[in-house]
């Protein structure tokens, strides 16, 4: 059944709530998908905090709600990935809703040396000690990739991202991209691409870029993960989707305290004297 909502569900059950004694009183926190709910429910912790994702998901279908909502009450607010906008030094035009430090949750995980070593630890033991360099070396892998991403995101090409093969151009086994494979792929799956991309403009693009947590996708960043680690393993598979749980299970408040992301929402506090966290 949820497959056939949308956000006009999401803003019509919202306020359906608040109409109700008990839901005038909740905050809402609004994410763009399920593994976003799952994170920030166990982050957001207050006792009239409600976590939701926006029937439809994604970054368009969020921001339309917030538009909305926005206007009628300042007990919903909206956290989304900050994809490239800090890269771009742009910011959220819409009040209220708040940006990841890094380019997506996944990598905001992952930017965590705490949470990352004990991923390593957990599927990669004799490689404990190296997480750093593991890590380094597994971003630098997808620098390309991110490249055309951002490249895409920014002329707006019509390029395809959903459920790319990247196992049909990375080497999990010595963290390798093959680039002219990565083009090929891209530009496969995106029949109503607006031009050919060249490898040559997508290195131009990314060429002074050092912030990788904020170039790189989280989701492209788990599943190179996955397929080292299964790799390593000797072919035994791993699926990112456990990747991704356990940096999940991984992630602490105390981690979550550390970030810009949070300092934003006590700043909320203060500005609306609503709590979104336990005292």
């Amino acid at each position: 059944m949820q497959q056939y909502l949308n956000e006009n569900d999401t803003i019509g059950e919202i306020r359906q709530a608040r109409r109700h004694p008990t839901g005038k009183n909740y905050l809402w926190v609004l994410v763009e998908g399920i593994t976003d709910q799952k994170l920030y429910a166990k982050l957001i912790d207050g006792n009239n905090t409600k976590v939701e994702m926006v029937h439809g998901g994604g970054i368009k279908n969020l921001r339309d709600v917030l538009a909305i909502l926005i206007n009628e009450t300042n007990k919903v607010i909206g956290i989304r990935d900050a994809d490239f906008l800090h890269l771009d030094n742009k910011e959220e035009a819409i009040t209220g809703l708040f940006l990841t430090d890094s380019h997506d949750a996944e990598m905001t995980l992952l930017s965590s040396d705490t949470v990352f070593q004990q991923v390593v630890a957990e599927y990669l033991p004799s490689k404990r000690s190296e997480f750093n360099s593991l890590r380094h070396r597994l971003l630098i892998s997808l620098i390309f990739l991110s490249g055309i991403r951002w490249l895409n995101d920014t002329e707006d090409l019509g390029l395809k991202f959903d459920a790319l093969g990247l196992a049909n151009f990375y080497n999990g086994t010595h963290l390798t991209l093959d680039k002219t494979k990565c083009i090929k792929e891209i530009e496969t799956r995106s029949p109503n691409k607006k031009r050919a991309i060249k490898t040559e403009e997508i290195e131009l693009k990314v060429a002074d870029i050092r912030d990788y947590y904020n170039l790189c996708n989280g989701h492209d960043a788990v599943k190179a993960l996955a397929l080292h680690i299964t790799a390593v393993n000797g072919g035994k598979g791993i699926k990112d989707d456990e990747i991704a749980r356990t940096l999940r299970v991984a992630y602490r408040k105390e981690d979550f305290t550390t970030t810009i992301l949070y300092a934003n929402l006590k700043n909320w506090e203060k500005q609306t004297g609503y709590l979104l966290f336990q005292a």
